[in-house]
Protein backbone atom coordinates (compact mmCIF):
# COMPACT_ATOMS: atom_id res chain seq x y z
CA UNK A 1 0.00 0.00 0.00
CA UNK A 2 1.12 3.43 -0.78
CA UNK A 3 -0.30 6.76 1.08
CA UNK A 4 -0.64 9.68 -1.75
CA UNK A 5 -2.13 12.95 -1.57
CA UNK A 6 -5.29 11.92 -3.07
CA UNK A 7 -5.69 8.90 -0.80
CA UNK A 8 -4.23 5.31 -0.89
CA UNK A 9 -3.19 3.07 -3.82
CA UNK A 10 -2.97 -0.74 -3.70
CA UNK A 11 -0.94 -3.17 -6.44
CA UNK A 12 -2.19 -6.36 -5.19
CA UNK A 13 -5.78 -7.37 -5.32
CA UNK A 14 -5.24 -9.15 -2.30
CA UNK A 15 -3.91 -6.39 -0.17
CA UNK A 16 -6.98 -4.18 -1.31
CA UNK A 17 -9.40 -6.64 -0.67
CA UNK A 18 -8.21 -7.18 2.87
CA UNK A 19 -7.94 -3.49 3.51
CA UNK A 20 -11.70 -2.95 2.03
CA UNK A 21 -13.15 -5.89 4.18
CA UNK A 22 -10.62 -5.92 7.46
CA UNK A 23 -12.13 -2.09 8.01
CA UNK A 24 -15.50 -2.50 6.94
CA UNK A 25 -15.47 0.08 3.87
CA UNK A 26 -17.68 -1.94 1.17
CA UNK A 27 -19.94 0.20 -0.06
CA UNK A 28 -18.79 3.42 1.41
CA UNK A 29 -15.41 3.97 -0.35
CA UNK A 30 -14.61 4.82 -4.51
CA UNK A 31 -11.69 4.09 -6.45
CA UNK A 32 -10.46 7.78 -7.54
CA UNK A 33 -9.61 5.66 -11.28
CA UNK A 34 -11.53 2.91 -12.83
CA UNK A 35 -9.37 -1.06 -12.99
CA UNK A 36 -8.35 -1.70 -16.75
CA UNK A 37 -8.15 -5.29 -18.31
CA UNK A 38 -5.10 -5.75 -20.41
CA UNK A 39 -7.04 -4.69 -23.68
CA UNK A 40 -7.43 -1.43 -22.22
CA UNK A 41 -11.85 -2.32 -21.22
CA UNK A 42 -12.99 -0.86 -18.08
CA UNK A 43 -14.13 -3.46 -15.63
CA UNK A 44 -14.46 -1.23 -12.60
CA UNK A 45 -15.63 2.16 -13.34
CA UNK A 46 -14.26 4.91 -11.31
CA UNK A 47 -16.31 6.96 -8.25
CA UNK A 48 -18.53 3.90 -7.88
CA UNK A 49 -18.91 2.58 -4.30
CA UNK A 50 -16.75 -0.41 -4.17
CA UNK A 51 -19.04 -3.69 -2.98
CA UNK A 52 -18.46 -7.27 -2.57
CA UNK A 53 -19.55 -8.93 -6.20
CA UNK A 54 -17.07 -6.51 -7.72
CA UNK A 55 -14.43 -7.51 -5.19
CA UNK A 56 -15.54 -11.60 -6.25
CA UNK A 57 -15.61 -10.00 -10.07
CA UNK A 58 -11.83 -9.21 -9.50
CA UNK A 59 -10.91 -12.25 -7.99
CA UNK A 60 -11.84 -14.17 -10.75
CA UNK A 61 -10.15 -12.19 -12.93
CA UNK A 62 -7.46 -12.24 -11.41
CA UNK A 63 -4.00 -12.11 -13.74
CA UNK A 64 -6.35 -10.57 -16.63
CA UNK A 65 -6.25 -7.09 -15.61
CA UNK A 66 -3.78 -4.67 -14.25
CA UNK A 67 -3.50 -4.85 -10.25
CA UNK A 68 -3.67 -0.78 -9.35
CA UNK A 69 -6.57 0.62 -7.66
CA UNK A 70 -6.56 3.60 -5.93
CA UNK A 71 -8.51 4.50 -3.15
CA UNK A 72 -9.62 8.00 -3.46
CA UNK A 73 -10.42 9.83 0.04
CA UNK A 74 -14.25 9.92 1.36
CA UNK A 75 -15.75 10.79 4.23
CA UNK A 76 -16.00 7.34 5.30
CA UNK A 77 -12.35 6.54 4.55
CA UNK A 78 -11.05 9.54 7.43
CA UNK A 79 -13.19 7.89 9.91
CA UNK A 80 -11.81 4.53 9.40
CA UNK A 81 -8.31 6.66 9.35
CA UNK A 82 -9.53 8.18 12.75
CA UNK A 83 -10.29 4.97 14.17
CA UNK A 84 -7.50 2.67 13.68
CA UNK A 85 -5.28 5.53 14.74
CA UNK A 86 -7.00 6.43 17.97
CA UNK A 87 -7.03 2.46 18.32
CA UNK A 88 -3.05 2.38 18.44
CA UNK A 89 -3.06 5.26 20.61
CA UNK A 90 -5.32 3.70 23.18
CA UNK A 91 -3.36 0.66 22.90
CA UNK A 92 -0.09 2.70 24.60
CA UNK A 93 -2.14 3.22 27.58
CA UNK A 94 -3.37 -0.70 28.02
CA UNK A 95 0.15 -1.66 27.71
CA UNK A 96 1.49 -2.82 31.13
CA UNK A 97 5.28 -2.06 30.06
CA UNK A 98 4.37 1.39 29.32
CA UNK A 99 4.12 2.12 33.46
CA UNK A 100 3.23 5.65 33.75
CA UNK A 101 1.00 6.52 31.19
CA UNK A 102 -0.76 3.48 32.04
CA UNK A 103 -1.17 4.69 35.44
CA UNK A 104 -2.11 7.71 34.63
CA UNK A 105 -4.95 7.14 32.84
CA UNK A 106 -6.44 3.70 33.84
CA UNK A 107 -6.84 4.65 37.36
CA UNK A 108 -9.14 7.75 36.03
CA UNK A 109 -12.36 6.08 34.80
CA UNK A 110 -13.82 9.55 35.13
CA UNK A 111 -11.67 10.79 32.01
CA UNK A 112 -11.15 7.56 30.09
CA UNK A 113 -14.53 8.02 28.68
CA UNK A 114 -14.36 11.19 26.55
CA UNK A 115 -10.74 10.20 25.87
CA UNK A 116 -11.29 8.15 22.58
CA UNK A 117 -13.42 10.94 21.46
CA UNK A 118 -10.25 13.32 22.12
CA UNK A 119 -7.51 11.89 19.91
CA UNK A 120 -10.29 10.56 17.11
CA UNK A 121 -10.96 13.95 17.05
CA UNK A 122 -7.35 15.36 16.97
CA UNK A 123 -6.79 13.41 13.59
CA UNK A 124 -9.46 15.87 12.01
CA UNK A 125 -7.85 16.41 8.62
CA UNK A 126 -6.47 14.43 5.76
CA UNK A 127 -3.14 15.86 6.34
CA UNK A 128 -2.51 14.44 9.84
CA UNK A 129 -4.63 11.55 9.17
CA UNK A 130 -2.72 10.27 6.41
CA UNK A 131 0.75 11.61 7.72
CA UNK A 132 0.32 9.19 11.16
CA UNK A 133 -1.48 6.66 9.36
CA UNK A 134 2.06 5.73 7.03
CA UNK A 135 4.14 6.19 10.16
CA UNK A 136 1.72 3.65 12.25
CA UNK A 137 2.25 1.30 8.86
CA UNK A 138 5.50 1.66 8.41
CA UNK A 139 7.24 3.08 11.49
CA UNK A 140 5.19 1.52 14.29
CA UNK A 141 8.01 2.08 17.56
CA UNK A 142 8.43 5.75 16.34
CA UNK A 143 4.73 5.95 16.03
CA UNK A 144 4.55 4.18 19.86
CA UNK A 145 6.92 7.31 21.12
CA UNK A 146 4.89 10.48 19.29
CA UNK A 147 1.78 8.68 20.73
CA UNK A 148 3.34 8.10 24.36
CA UNK A 149 4.26 11.79 23.64
CA UNK A 150 1.27 12.98 23.03
CA UNK A 151 -0.78 11.18 25.94
CA UNK A 152 1.31 12.58 28.32
CA UNK A 153 1.07 16.39 27.34
CA UNK A 154 -2.56 15.27 27.47
CA UNK A 155 -2.54 13.79 30.76
CA UNK A 156 -1.35 16.62 32.44
CA UNK A 157 -4.55 18.88 31.07
CA UNK A 158 -6.71 16.21 31.30
CA UNK A 159 -7.32 15.97 35.07
CA UNK A 160 -9.64 19.17 35.27
CA UNK A 161 -12.01 21.09 33.00
CA UNK A 162 -10.78 24.52 31.69
CA UNK A 163 -13.05 27.16 30.03
CA UNK A 164 -11.15 27.79 27.37
CA UNK A 165 -11.04 25.91 23.93
CA UNK A 166 -9.40 23.26 22.92
CA UNK A 167 -6.86 22.57 25.49
CA UNK A 168 -7.37 18.70 25.60
CA UNK A 169 -6.74 18.34 21.63
CA UNK A 170 -3.68 21.05 21.62
CA UNK A 171 -1.98 19.93 24.40
CA UNK A 172 -2.43 16.16 22.54
CA UNK A 173 -1.16 17.69 19.02
CA UNK A 174 1.22 19.47 20.75
CA UNK A 175 3.19 16.03 22.69
CA UNK A 176 2.47 14.12 18.98
CA UNK A 177 4.29 16.52 16.62
CA UNK A 178 6.91 17.96 19.00
CA UNK A 179 9.32 14.94 17.78
CA UNK A 180 7.89 14.44 14.54
CA UNK A 181 11.26 15.30 12.88
CA UNK A 182 13.46 13.07 15.32
CA UNK A 183 13.03 9.11 13.08
CA UNK A 184 16.58 9.26 11.71
CA UNK A 185 18.96 7.15 13.25
CA UNK A 186 16.39 6.70 15.84
CA UNK A 187 16.94 10.17 17.54
CA UNK A 188 13.66 10.26 19.10
CA UNK A 189 15.17 7.05 21.41
CA UNK A 190 18.36 9.70 22.54
CA UNK A 191 18.37 11.97 25.30
CA UNK A 192 16.81 15.11 24.06
CA UNK A 193 17.71 18.59 25.60
CA UNK A 194 20.09 21.81 25.03
CA UNK A 195 21.04 22.44 21.47
CA UNK A 196 20.00 18.91 19.98
CA UNK A 197 16.82 20.10 21.48
CA UNK A 198 16.58 23.18 20.08
CA UNK A 199 17.69 22.30 16.29
CA UNK A 200 14.39 18.88 16.20
CA UNK A 201 12.26 21.27 18.20
CA UNK A 202 12.49 23.79 15.00
CA UNK A 203 12.45 21.32 12.64
CA UNK A 204 9.18 19.92 13.93
CA UNK A 205 7.71 23.12 14.24
CA UNK A 206 7.74 23.53 10.29
CA UNK A 207 6.48 20.03 9.93
CA UNK A 208 3.45 20.75 12.08
CA UNK A 209 2.76 23.97 10.27
CA UNK A 210 3.04 22.09 7.10
CA UNK A 211 -0.12 20.08 8.89
CA UNK A 212 -1.82 23.34 9.41
CA UNK A 213 -2.08 22.88 12.90
CA UNK A 214 -2.97 26.20 15.04
CA UNK A 215 -0.62 28.26 16.32
CA UNK A 216 -1.75 27.62 19.59
CA UNK A 217 0.09 23.99 19.06
CA UNK A 218 3.20 25.05 16.75
CA UNK A 219 4.14 28.26 19.34
CA UNK A 220 4.10 25.59 22.41
CA UNK A 221 6.41 23.24 20.24
CA UNK A 222 8.71 25.95 19.26
CA UNK A 223 9.15 26.97 22.97
CA UNK A 224 8.96 24.54 25.33
CA UNK A 225 12.69 23.55 25.44
CA UNK A 226 12.90 23.97 29.36
CA UNK A 227 15.88 26.00 30.79
CA UNK A 228 18.79 24.36 32.72
CA UNK A 229 17.25 21.06 31.84
CA UNK A 230 19.44 18.28 31.70
CA UNK A 231 19.37 14.42 32.27
CA UNK A 232 22.07 13.14 34.74
CA UNK A 233 24.34 10.96 33.08
CA UNK A 234 23.17 10.70 29.72
CA UNK A 235 24.73 12.46 26.49
CA UNK A 236 22.33 14.05 24.63
CA UNK A 237 22.12 13.29 20.61
CA UNK A 238 23.70 14.42 17.86
CA UNK A 239 21.78 16.03 15.80
CA UNK A 240 22.82 17.24 12.12
CA UNK A 241 20.44 18.91 11.00
CA UNK A 242 20.95 18.69 7.58
CA UNK A 243 20.52 14.93 7.60
CA UNK A 244 17.47 15.01 9.62
CA UNK A 245 16.25 17.11 6.51
CA UNK A 246 17.35 14.79 3.86
CA UNK A 247 15.37 11.89 5.50
CA UNK A 248 12.71 10.72 3.31
CA UNK A 249 9.63 10.81 6.05
CA UNK A 250 10.78 14.85 6.55
CA UNK A 251 11.11 15.08 3.22
CA UNK A 252 7.70 14.17 1.99
CA UNK A 253 6.34 16.02 4.79
CA UNK A 254 8.14 19.35 4.89
CA UNK A 255 7.41 19.45 1.05
CA UNK A 256 3.64 18.70 1.77
CA UNK A 257 3.37 15.45 -0.07
CA UNK A 258 0.10 14.26 0.51
CA UNK A 259 -0.65 17.25 2.91
CA UNK A 260 -3.19 18.90 0.65
CA UNK A 261 -6.35 19.23 2.33
CA UNK A 262 -9.97 19.00 0.85
CA UNK A 263 -12.06 20.98 2.93
CA UNK A 264 -15.23 18.65 1.63
CA UNK A 265 -12.64 15.34 3.73
CA UNK A 266 -11.50 16.99 6.72
CA UNK A 267 -14.51 16.78 9.53
CA UNK A 268 -13.69 19.70 11.63
CA UNK A 269 -12.82 22.43 10.90
CA UNK A 270 -10.19 24.48 13.32
CA UNK A 271 -11.83 27.93 13.62
CA UNK A 272 -11.02 30.85 16.36
CA UNK A 273 -9.15 33.26 17.34
CA UNK A 274 -5.83 32.87 19.10
CA UNK A 275 -6.53 32.01 22.47
CA UNK A 276 -3.46 33.12 25.16
CA UNK A 277 -4.91 31.08 27.67
CA UNK A 278 -5.05 27.94 25.72
CA UNK A 279 -1.79 28.81 24.31
CA UNK A 280 0.20 28.74 27.83
CA UNK A 281 -1.76 25.90 28.87
CA UNK A 282 -0.67 23.67 25.98
CA UNK A 283 3.15 25.07 26.37
CA UNK A 284 3.09 23.93 30.17
CA UNK A 285 1.32 20.38 29.29
CA UNK A 286 4.24 20.38 26.40
CA UNK A 287 7.28 21.12 29.02
CA UNK A 288 5.97 18.41 31.67
CA UNK A 289 5.49 15.73 28.49
CA UNK A 290 9.31 16.62 27.89
CA UNK A 291 10.20 16.82 31.15
CA UNK A 292 8.81 13.16 31.94
CA UNK A 293 9.50 11.27 28.68
CA UNK A 294 13.21 12.34 28.71
CA UNK A 295 13.63 10.99 32.29
CA UNK A 296 11.86 8.08 31.03
CA UNK A 297 14.69 7.00 28.47
CA UNK A 298 17.30 6.90 31.04
CA UNK A 299 15.15 5.48 34.06
CA UNK A 300 15.02 1.77 35.05
CA UNK A 301 12.07 -0.24 35.18
CA UNK A 302 12.13 -0.35 39.31
CA UNK A 303 9.53 2.17 40.92
CA UNK A 304 10.18 4.67 38.10
CA UNK A 305 6.94 6.04 38.62
CA UNK A 306 7.05 6.98 41.98
CA UNK A 307 11.03 8.35 41.38
CA UNK A 308 9.68 10.13 38.52
CA UNK A 309 6.50 12.18 40.39
CA UNK A 310 8.55 12.53 44.02
CA UNK A 311 10.56 14.85 41.54
CA UNK A 312 8.41 15.91 39.28
CA UNK A 313 6.80 17.40 43.08
CA UNK A 314 10.26 19.11 43.88
CA UNK A 315 10.54 20.84 40.46
CA UNK A 316 6.72 21.69 40.85
CA UNK A 317 7.32 23.26 43.90
CA UNK A 318 10.60 24.97 42.90
CA UNK A 319 8.45 26.95 40.57
CA UNK A 320 9.52 24.33 37.39
CA UNK A 321 6.15 23.63 36.38
CA UNK A 322 2.77 25.60 37.02
CA UNK A 323 1.36 23.96 39.81
CA UNK A 324 -2.38 24.39 38.91
CA UNK A 325 -1.20 22.01 36.10
CA UNK A 326 1.15 19.84 37.53
CA UNK A 327 -0.72 19.17 41.01
CA UNK A 328 -3.98 17.58 39.23
CA UNK A 329 -1.69 15.11 37.31
CA UNK A 330 0.44 14.20 40.63
CA UNK A 331 -2.56 13.66 43.11
CA UNK A 332 -3.43 10.81 40.16
CA UNK A 333 -0.59 8.69 41.53
CA UNK A 334 -2.43 8.22 45.62
CA UNK A 335 -0.24 5.30 46.22
CA UNK A 336 2.57 7.80 46.43
CA UNK A 337 1.16 10.36 48.70
CA UNK A 338 3.60 9.57 51.33
CA UNK A 339 6.86 10.22 49.20
CA UNK A 340 5.14 13.44 47.31
CA UNK A 341 3.81 15.49 51.12
CA UNK A 342 7.21 14.89 52.09
CA UNK A 343 9.15 15.88 49.15
CA UNK A 344 6.67 18.68 48.95
CA UNK A 345 8.08 20.08 52.78
CA UNK A 346 11.47 19.24 51.73
CA UNK A 347 10.78 22.34 48.90
CA UNK A 348 8.67 24.59 50.97
CA UNK A 349 11.71 24.34 53.35
CA UNK A 350 14.13 24.66 50.96
CA UNK A 351 12.10 27.88 49.24
CA UNK A 352 12.20 30.04 52.56
CA UNK A 353 16.14 29.99 51.83
CA UNK A 354 17.30 34.36 52.15
CA UNK A 355 19.65 33.47 49.22
CA UNK A 356 17.49 31.54 46.50
CA UNK A 357 18.07 28.94 45.90
CA UNK A 358 21.03 28.11 47.36
CA UNK A 359 19.07 26.18 50.33
CA UNK A 360 20.11 22.37 49.49
CA UNK A 361 18.21 19.25 51.11
CA UNK A 362 20.25 16.46 51.05
CA UNK A 363 20.39 13.99 50.36
CA UNK A 364 17.05 14.02 47.46
CA UNK A 365 14.62 12.71 48.04
CA UNK A 366 14.92 11.92 51.04
CA UNK A 367 16.47 14.49 52.29
CA UNK A 368 17.60 14.72 56.31
CA UNK A 369 20.08 17.26 56.48
CA UNK A 370 20.04 21.25 54.40
CA UNK A 371 23.27 22.94 53.74
CA UNK A 372 23.89 26.27 51.74
CA UNK A 373 25.31 25.37 48.13
CA UNK A 374 26.41 28.76 47.32
CA UNK A 375 28.08 29.01 50.68
CA UNK A 376 26.52 32.32 51.69
CA UNK A 377 28.56 32.61 54.74
CA UNK A 378 27.05 36.08 55.77
CA UNK A 379 23.58 34.60 55.60
CA UNK A 380 22.04 34.98 59.46
CA UNK A 381 20.54 30.86 59.16
CA UNK A 382 24.61 29.52 58.25
CA UNK A 383 25.18 26.82 61.69
CA UNK A 384 28.98 28.13 62.49
CA UNK A 385 31.03 24.79 62.60
CA UNK A 386 29.00 22.31 61.37
CA UNK A 387 30.14 22.50 58.19
CA UNK A 388 29.23 19.36 55.92
CA UNK A 389 31.71 17.43 53.54
CA UNK A 390 30.19 15.80 50.47
CA UNK A 391 32.47 13.32 48.73
CA UNK A 392 30.63 12.48 46.12
CA UNK A 393 28.41 14.57 43.39
CA UNK A 394 24.96 14.57 43.65
CA UNK A 395 22.18 14.53 41.00
CA UNK A 396 19.49 13.54 41.90
CA UNK A 397 17.31 11.64 38.77
CA UNK A 398 14.79 14.42 37.53
CA UNK A 399 16.20 17.47 39.17
CA UNK A 400 16.32 20.30 37.27
CA UNK A 401 19.17 22.84 37.68
CA UNK A 402 22.75 22.46 38.63
CA UNK A 403 24.38 19.79 40.20
CA UNK A 404 26.13 19.67 43.95
CA UNK A 405 29.39 19.20 43.73
CA UNK A 406 32.17 17.81 45.87
CA UNK A 407 32.95 19.39 48.50
CA UNK A 408 32.50 21.26 51.94
CA UNK A 409 29.17 23.22 52.88
CA UNK A 410 28.16 25.59 55.39
CA UNK A 411 25.15 23.85 57.33
CA UNK A 412 21.70 25.81 57.38
CA UNK A 413 19.49 25.98 60.35
CA UNK A 414 16.22 25.46 58.23
CA UNK A 415 17.03 21.37 58.84
CA UNK A 416 15.88 22.03 62.06
CA UNK A 417 12.60 23.05 60.59
CA UNK A 418 12.78 20.22 57.85
CA UNK A 419 13.26 17.94 61.07
CA UNK A 420 10.14 19.02 62.39
CA UNK A 421 7.88 18.98 59.59
CA UNK A 422 8.95 15.65 57.95
CA UNK A 423 7.95 14.19 61.84
CA UNK A 424 4.43 15.49 61.39
CA UNK A 425 4.20 13.68 58.18
CA UNK A 426 5.28 10.56 58.85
Amino acid sequence: MKITSTGLEFVEFNEFKRFATEYGLLGSVALSEPVIDKSGNILIKEKVAIKENMLKKLESMEGKYIPAFKLAMSRDLMKMLKMVLSKAVMARIADRNNEFINHLYEQNTEKMASLKGIIQNAFYSKAIALAFFRILLNHKEFFSHLADFGLLALGSVIQKNYNFKMVNRYSFLAGLCADISTIQDGVYRQSLFGKSLSQTTSLSMEIARKFGLPEEVTTAINSHPIAQFEIPNAVPATVNVEELRKNQLNQDLLSGSGLEDDESINEEEEEGEFSDDTAETVLESLKIARYVIENLKTSSKDQVSEKLLVMFTYNTEKGMFRKDIADPMINRFTEFDQAIKRVRTVAEVENKCKFPPSAWAYPKPKAAQILCKDRNYQCPWIVNGWDLKIISAQDPFGYIGTALSVGTYPKCALEEELHARVKMTE
